[in-house]
């Protein structure tokens, strides 16, 4: 899990000078605690709402998750694309067989590429019955060079090299 993620999602909430619980109703949580434990890196979030996160602010999954890029280097986008989870799992399924077949790569070869023991998660994520861990995110990006955003987000490039 990025070790930044808290004070990135900090800063990011009080340059839009929102309370805790103001941010927990945008992202459509019941109580601010989450946000704080976050904040407070006692909690992780899921991939959904890091996605929703990168939605309400208007920034990349990337600032969010990558802990190379400083907390204050936050680039706002002017226009965020697509729904912002619906069809996450369809849709970061279907980049991963995209990607995996591009690079003429079996599921198990995949699965052994990313530290996985068999080649089932594959199968089940890209078919879209299983969300991936933020981790298994940030391999699969690091592993084909691309942004987290185009594996994550419908509409950006799917080609989009870091």
């Amino acid at each position: 899990m990025p070790e930044l993620l808290g004070a990135k999602l900090r800063y990011l909430r009080e340059q839009k000078k929102l309370t805790q619980s103001e941010l927990a109703a945008l992202l459509g949580l019941r109580a601010h605690s989450h946000v704080a434990k976050i904040e407070a890196g006692q909690d992780n979030p899921s991939l959904t709402l890091i996605v929703e996160i990168s939605h309400v602010f208007k920034v990349s999954s990337d600032y969010l998750l990558r802990d190379p890029i400083s907390v204050s280097a936050v680039e706002f986008r002017k226009e965020m694309q697509g729904d912002s989870t619906a069809g996450l799992a369809s849709h970061f399924g279907r980049q991963l067989r995209r990607l995996r077949s591009e690079a003429s790569m079996s599921q198990q070869t995949l699965a052994a590429h990313l530290g996985l023991r068999n080649h089932t998660h594959i199968a089940n994520l890209e078919a879209g019955r299983k969300l991936p861990s933020i981790d298994l995110v940030l391999a699969v990006a690091n592993l084909f060079s691309l942004s987290i955003d185009a594996l994550l987000v419908q509409g950006d490039s799917p080609k989009e090299h870091l």
